[in-house]
């Protein structure tokens, strides 16, 4: 699989606004706004890694450490996603001397996220309760990580 920093607005909104990709994506903050109207931060505070043409994975720099990583996979990549997303760590691990984390925050409504972060080597952290609020309903965010000396050299 090829993976490669993404600067490509279109191919970047086409991926976060797919109807499988919003509704798990969204929150209360965003749900009045139209996915056609949605238009992703591409202003260089944002790291967007595209993985052929399965998705995109988006970094968020907390700190020179540690980016809190999402994605946004379309369809097709049914069977995939372990894989994908284990080879965009690795690729976002070996690109530069930084990160040395990686941490994810899933809402606890979104199971298939959680099994995912699991599935590829992600340590549950804790919990951030009653932090996601959707549809009206608050959620506790289940919190991830893993290192580079987790990914790189094993």
């Amino acid at each position: 699989m090829k993976y490669e920093l993404c600067s490509d607005a279109a191919f970047i909104n086409h991926c976060l606004t797919s109807p499988e990709v919003w509704r798990f994506g969204r929150d209360d903050g965003i749900s009045q706004i139209n996915p056609g109207h949605f238009q992703a931060r591409t202003d260089g505070s944002v790291i967007y890694v595209k993985a052929g043409n399965y998705g995109i994975f988006i970094g968020i720099p907390l700190n020179h450490i540690n980016i809190e990583v999402h994605i946004a996979l379309l369809p097709g990549v049914k069977g995939r996603a372990v894989g994908l997303c284990r080879g965009a760590a690795q690729w976002i691990f070996l690109q530069s001397p930084k990160p040395l984390r990686l941490t994810a925050s899933i809402p606890s409504s979104n199971l298939l996220a959680i099994r995912l972060a699991r599935q590829i080597g992600m340590e549950f952290i804790g919990i951030n309760r009653n932090s996601f609020l959707k549809d009206g309903v608050l959620y506790d965010q289940h919190l991830f990580g893993m290192s580079k000396e987790d990914v790189c050299h094993h």
